[in-house]
């Protein structure tokens, strides 16, 4: 029982602070970014904590010198089995060149700010461009993946694999002790200024609100008016707790029919499933899993009505009107979009309905109206532009929270990050597949079309389920980023075409979208054989498809990263064009 207690509140932990929280707080950050590169303004750089030199020193020490160690010691400790050298093998080479192009890089960079200090220094500066180490590094993921994969079997295979087991660990501490005592060595001055690239500044923000005044209205309805950002955000939280972050996993089973953590299983077949010890990665597994998500998140119309009505202001009682008939209005699309996602998976529970993706293809491809239509809505739920009526700073001031300060305000901002992430999760879950990876399955790496399979090669339970995790973040992470974007680049909805779209647009959609979908399911019950395989061909060609899209992207987007910035200066008025054609301005010294 203990231990059953302590896996849901690991899970909880997870799914609401490591990903709810988390990534709320980090959208705070993301947001002023985008804004400041969207609106040319400043950006969230300005926060700085100064620290003692010596306890900089500690800071970058202490973790390396634990990591260090940590790797040495498993190496010695838990020596694997004959399957396990292999994977363990990859693993520390892989990790040993990561650790090595990211180190180079930094110093590369920190050199070309700072300029050659010591012979190393020269060395960097020698090989130009910093982002060379990326390529390189690149490069050497590449050819060792592809000499495993080539050589596996063969004696060079089996010698090239015993030399990865035995000093990778050593070459891996080597690493991360190197790119430590680089730093400390390079440390000058008695303090050291830290931004974290302007992470600490949501951090000073969230400091700050807890300091400032706590201002109520003089004939408010004070109990309401606190009550109001806690019920806003509690559900925004809460709801996470169905959301299935991951695959299942399997332990062992000790004595009395009791979980052993310490005996996670090395390989899971492709199509087994642990019957004893099974640990599902979703904190409340509930067969009602969808409709408790919705039931709570209406909760939240309470607390924007709550917080407009409890104010005793205009202004708030407008919002709270406003923010309580939108919300209202695209929760019904919400909730007919999700009856064809319903129809098709054939489930209520957000855990099957992600494998019924895995067997036959993401949600997007068999209902790609429904994901529009699903998108929209949530995006209004969230209250964000171009659907902040609610909070329209042009029309009514702040809306229902314009007599909120202090932490209560830091609630309803939050909140609605908090709910950014949340209709992520849900998208994901829903139309992008969940934790699912294109042809990584329990077992492995299995690339197949069809009947034909092109590759196939077993991973160990572990590296499954961590993939499948970090699929799902990268997923939550990629939707938040599309919210943030079209936040900041779309106009603002008069209030009269927010009514309008939600009742006259998306609701007859949505009606659109149960009748066509019933029709298709109807006529695929019928279907022949031939149809059932074709479609089943279909689902695996989906699955190349969203891994090719998924490479071509990821190398955009790492060519984005390393793509040296660009300024352009522009001229937006013909009388700004007209004196750079005659040579540009020309400005005087003052005289009094």
């Amino acid at each position: 029982m203990g231990t059953l207690i302590l896996l849901a509140l690991l899970k909880a932990f997870t799914v609401v602070v490591m990903l709810g929280l988390n990534i709320a707080g980090l959208l705070t950050w993301a947001d002023r970014r985008q804004r400041a590169v969207i609106q040319d303004s400043i950006g969230p750089n300005r926060a700085v904590a100064f620290l003692p030199a010596h306890v900089v020193k500690a800071l970058v020490g202490a973790p390396a010198v634990l990591v260090a160690g940590a790797v040495i010691a498993l190496q010695l400790v838990a020596p694997p089995d004959a399957g396990g050298r292999t994977a363990r093998a990859v693993v520390l080479s892989q990790l040993f060149i990561l650790v090595g192009w990211l180190t180079l890089l930094g110093i590369g960079g920190a050199v070309r700010t700072r300029g050659v200090r010591s012979s190393f220094d020269a060395w960097v500066a020698s090989a130009g461009d910093p982002r060379k180490f990326v390529y390189l590094g690149f490069a050497a993921h590449g050819v060792t993946a592809l000499l495993g994969l080539s050589l596996r079997g063969t004696e060079i295979g089996r010698t090239l694999r015993d030399f990865g087991y035995g000093a990778g660990a050593f070459l891996l501490a080597g690493a991360v002790l190197g790119g430590a005592v680089y730093t400390i060595v390079h440390l000058r001055g008695d303090t050291v200024g830290l931004r974290v690239a302007g992470l600490l500044h949501p951090a000073a923000d969230g400091l700050k609100s807890v300091f400032k005044e706590d201002f109520v209205p003089p004939n408010a309805d004070k109990f309401l008016h606190g009550l109001a950002p806690m019920i806003s955000l509690f559900p925004a939280l809460v709801v996470m707790a169905v959301v299935p972050f991951g695959d299942t996993l399997c332990f062992g089973v000790g004595a009395n029919d009791t979980l052993d953590l310490g005996r996670l299983a090395a390989y899971v077949p492709r199509d087994g499933v642990c019957s004893e010890g099974a640990v599902k990665l979703q904190a409340l597994d509930l067969n009602v899993g969808i409709l408790y998500f919705f039931a709570l998140a209406g909760t939240g119309i309470v607390g924007a009505a709550l917080a407009g009505w409890a104010s005793n202001n205009k202004f708030s009682l407008l919002g709270g009107l406003r923010a309580a008939s939108q919300m209202v209005s695209y929760e019904v699309t919400l909730g007919l979009t999700i009856v064809g996602c319903i129809m098709i998976y054939g489930t209520v529970r957000l855990d099957e309905m992600v494998r019924w993706q895995v067997e036959h293809g993401w949600g997007i491809f068999v209902q790609p109206f429904a994901f529009v239509l699903f998108l929209t809505a949530a995006i209004a739920e969230s209250k964000r532009i171009p659907f902040d009526m609610p909070e329209g700073e042009s029309e009514i001031v702040a809306g229902y929270y314009t007599e909120y300060s202090g932490m209560k305000f830091a609630m309803f901002f939050f909140a609605e990050y908090v709910a950014i992430v949340t209709a992520s999760a849900l998208v994901v879950v829903l139309f992008l597949g969940g934790w699912h990876v294109p042809f990584l399955d329990r077992a492995g790496l299995h690339v197949a079309v069809g009947g034909s399979v092109l590759f196939s090669q077993p991973l160990p339970h572990a590296v499954v389920i961590l993939l499948g995790f970090l699929g799902f973040v990268l997923k939550v992470v990629g939707m938040c980023w599309v919210q943030l974007t079209i936040r900041w680049t779309l106009p603002r909805f008069r209030y009269d075409q927010l009514m309008q779209l939600g009742w006259r647009k998306l609701l007859p959609a949505s009606l659109l979208n149960i009748l066509v979908t019933a029709l298709v399911v109807l006529a695929l019950q019928q279907a022949s054989g031939t149809v059932q395989s074709a479609l089943r061909t279909l689902g695996d060609a989906t699955h190349a498809l969203v891994a090719a899209l998924g490479l071509v992207g990821a190398i955009a987007f790492f060519r984005l990263l390393l793509s040296p910035a660009r300024k352009r200066r522009f001229l937006e008025t013909s009388a700004a064009r007209y004196a750079a054609s005659r040579g540009g301005t020309r400005s005087a010294t003052m005289q009094a």
